[in-house]
């Protein structure tokens, strides 16, 4: 079975009562050529689980907007402070620093929306718990303070900051198929997400000023770090068989960009 990605994406957004300029802002970045990562490994893990997909769509909408809500927070002067986001400019340049940041609370609220939208009801009480905790103070929110403060490892800033949504689009994924294996899914996508912030920070090694895992322990390091993650990720779905290649495909992937 195929679903429309891109068509539900629009679908989920409210539209009743939006004033014009918030509108336009949250759809900027939302519709700015994203690889649409998480939302595909959503699908993914609930395809290769047996589910169904329709009951998966919602949660991989609001697993990107919420990643596109913490993009535009990112760029903000107070945060990473970046006037470019996929080669245009950042929403806060484009439509001013406030309704940037309106922009991401809308797209916040929009995927807790979408996730209610979920055909059975009853899985939606775990999808929220899983999109909370992936998104919140001890997810991807609490990754952000830990690197605004320095004060803490590199892998417990990407753990938080980059792999915890990344784990929880796979488990809600695991989750939409209704299956007994989340943790195994949840782990996988964790190992994933370190693996592709592994790479990150190789590709990005060469940016003066900056301080990641490549530039501290050297780029082999992050290289033996990154393939020990898409190992810890394979070892995760191997009770999967065949029906796991395609997550299989995505882990190795990351190690395809070092190239």
């Amino acid at each position: 079975m195929k679903v429309d990605l891109e068509a539900a994406l629009e679908r989920f957004l409210p539209r009743r009562g939006v004033p014009p300029a918030l509108a336009a802002a949250l759809r900027y970045t939302l519709f700015n050529a994203g690889k649409r990562f998480r939302p595909v490994l959503v699908l993914e893990t609930c395809a290769a689980l047996g589910g169904d997909l329709r009951q998966a769509l919602p949660a991989a909408c609001a697993v990107e907007y919420i990643h596109t809500y913490s993009l535009i927070h990112d760029d903000l002067p107070s945060m990473d402070d970046d006037a470019l986001r996929r080669g245009k400019p950042s929403s806060h340049v484009k439509f001013g620093e406030a309704m940037a940041v309106l922009a991401g609370d809308a797209l916040q609220a929009a995927a807790f929306g979408a996730l209610a939208r979920t055909p059975d009801g009853r899985l939606v009480p775990a999808l929220l718990d899983a999109l909370a905790e992936g998104s919140g103070a001890a997810g991807m929110c609490g990754g952000q303070a830990l690197d605004l403060a320095r004060r803490a490892s590199l892998e417990e800033i990407h753990l938080k900051k980059t792999a915890a949504l990344i784990a929880c689009a796979t488990r809600m994924g695991a989750i939409a198929a209704k299956s007994k294996r989340v943790k195994e899914l949840t782990a996988y996508g964790r190992a994933v997400g370190l693996a592709f912030q592994a790479v990150d920070d190789i590709l990005d090694a060469h940016e003066r000023g900056r301080k990641n895992f490549a530039v501290l322990h050297g780029v082999e390091a992050a290289r033996r770090y990154a393939r020990r993650q898409v190992e810890s990720a394979r070892r995760a779905v191997a009770f999967l068989g065949k029906r796991g290649r395609r997550l299989m495909d995505i882990a190795e992937s990351a190690l395809a960009r070092d190239k």
